[in-house]
């Protein structure tokens, strides 16, 4: 074999193993879903409707839930907002009736979003609404019951992205402005540390509809381990439909493909439009925000909700 042949199989394998090693930081790409998982994206598919909840301390503020980042409101500050959250009037089957009613199949609501703040019970951090607030409950539990009361679907928003942990480092496009934080940190233990809360999530709840990732895209092009994270959701609910918000097209392991803010091929934020051949979600806002703010009043009429929800369904997709 000549010197030149063995060198040209040399790269082709160098640039067969780069390829490995790049895609496996983008995704399981072992995956094959389960017969129950297969039978959960048939059911998504045909669900049309689902209520999308954002909800935390940040609705406090009646702002919006960027309000910690937008506001720069420092750590120390914003942890205050918790020793006032104490909603005593929640109340999980009224929320799961409503839903109902208006013919939802499932609801999704943020476990955490990007304030760090754990709308659940959490023994990885002590920043979580069971711990810090007078309220003192779990209330995603609650919901959880509620939901298997009246047939409905639970999934998880999840945010990757956290402007409250120090490990969060270094830190991408937003949260800079989350003033004590250290200018230190060790990114793979905050995976460690979202993987566990990940377990929690898909270990207390009874069996959820799936987990509904944001925040990848603050630094898209970091290492998110996301083969591990992703085996390990299926591993403890083989059922669960994982989606991300990453605005790219599906990566391995996922099992359905979301549109912020817009019909399958025609979100504002993707740089890549392209649709899957995997169970579609628009996800839409009432007004402007996505959380309770008192200045936002320009609400969309229910003749443009319906019609949004019908033109979700013409492109083969649910309407959250």
């Amino acid at each position: 074999m000549s010197k030149s042949i063995k060198v040209s199989k040399m790269i082709l394998c160098l640039i067969f193993l780069t390829q490995i090693l790049c895609t496996s930081k983008q995704g399981d790409i072992g995956y094959k879903p389960t017969k129950s998982n297969l039978e959960a994206r048939e059911w998504f598919q045909n669900a049309k409707f689902g209520l999308f909840v954002h909800w935390g301390v940040a609705s406090l503020l009646e702002k919006e839930c960027w309000a910690m980042y937008s506001d720069r409101i420092p750590i120390t500050e914003y942890e205050k907002l918790s020793q006032r959250f104490n909603p005593v009037k929640y109340d999980p089957d009224e929320w799961c009736s409503m839903a109902k009613d208006a013919g939802m199949r499932y609801i999704t609501v943020t476990s955490k979003h990007h304030d760090g703040f754990a709308m659940f019970n959490s023994r990885v951090s002590d920043w979580d609404i069971v711990d810090r607030t007078p309220y003192g409950k779990d209330v995603w539990k609650m919901l959880a019951d509620a939901c298997e009361r009246h047939e409905l679907k639970l999934f998880f928003y999840y945010s990757q992205l956290d402007w409250y942990h120090s490990d969060y480092y270094p830190r991408g496009r937003t949260g800079n402005y989350a003033s004590g934080r250290p200018e230190n940190g060790d990114w793979y233990k905050y995976l460690d540390y979202m993987d566990t809360q990940l377990s929690e999530l898909c270990t207390n709840y009874g069996k959820i509809g799936g987990i509904w990732f944001d925040g990848m895209w603050d630094k898209l092009d970091e290492d998110w381990r996301l083969d591990k994270t992703y085996r390990l959701i299926h591993k403890l609910q083989p059922q669960a439909l994982i989606g991300s918000n990453h605005h790219e097209p599906p990566f391995p392991g996922e099992d359905f493909q979301m549109f912020e803010k817009g019909l399958p091929g025609g979100s504002p934020y993707g740089t890549d439009h392209s649709v899957s051949s995997l169970p579609l979600e628009t996800c839409e806002t009432i007004n402007n925000t996505w959380s309770y703010s008192k200045d936002d009043r320009k609400f969309k009429s229910i003749k443009e909700l319906v019609q949004y929800l019908v033109k979700a369904a013409g492109n083969n997709a649910n309407y959250l």
